[in-house]
């Protein structure tokens, strides 16, 4: 059954289903324009904090329209026109198989001790990210021929958080228990990034549009040595 969600409601499984956001955009804009006749729509607005039944501006379809193009939110589909390629969107590396178990061995056992940070969701602030790309769409209208969202400059100083979970160390990473900090397994750290054209030492021009600060997928805490 055809329904727009949150990609976290999408299991590894269903990929082959899910609509490039590309085409997922116009379908689903057709939808919020007409009856709302799509699964998840509702929702999809409630997370942009449109009010059901009130008239959408321009202004608020580039709202929704961000969320889908960032592919935070998906189209899923019977049979995809053109099925998206999560190679493109880094967050969707995390997507659950329904044989996932919930909690897994991760949190069995002790309840605290070494391990490392790992990420398990990025969410769009969509409050701040809708004022800056709408800001950026108005900008965008002097630079004649060329396609807006084609370029870093049309996500300048978006928001995203970055949610990372305590987990244990990996059987090849026992090495490093001695040096790590000590947390309870399973707490969740937030990380608020900034998206802004910043200095780059891999590129030509030594500058870059991306995420500030940045943030690895998983990132080792070094505990107090004590002398």
């Amino acid at each position: 059954m055809e329904r727009i969600c949150h990609w976290r409601d999408v299991w590894k499984e269903e990929l082959c289903n899910v609509e490039s956001p590309f085409f997922a955009q116009s379908i689903v804009e057709s939808s919020i324009q007409g009856d709302q006749a799509l699964p998840g729509v509702r929702e999809l607005l409630k997370a942009c904090h449109l009010p059901e039944g009130r008239y959408l501006s321009r202004q608020d379809i580039l709202r929704v329209s961000y969320l889908i193009d960032r592919a935070d939110w998906l189209l899923v589909r019977d049979q995809a026109f053109s099925p998206i390629d999560i190679t493109q969107y880094h967050a969707l590396s995390w997507f659950r198989s329904r044989l996932d178990s919930l909690m897994g061995d991760e949190f069995s056992g002790p309840t605290e001790g070494a391990g490392k940070w790992k990420t398990f969701s990025i969410d769009v602030d969509v409050l701040k990210s809708g004022v800056a790309f709408a800001a950026n769409f108005i900008t965008s209208r002097g630079d004649e021929g060329r396609l807006f969202a084609s370029e870093g400059k049309d996500y300048a100083n978006t928001r995203r958080i970055v949610s990372q979970r305590w987990v244990r160390l990996e059987h090849r990473e026992r090495n490093f228990a001695n040096l790590s900090a000590v947390h309870r397994y399973g707490e969740v750290r937030e990380i608020t990034q900034n998206y802004v054209e910043a200095d780059d030492h891999w590129a030509i021009s030594g500058t870059s549009w991306h995420w500030r600060p940045v943030v690895a997928d998983e990132e080792y805490e070094f505990g107090e040595r004590i002398s």
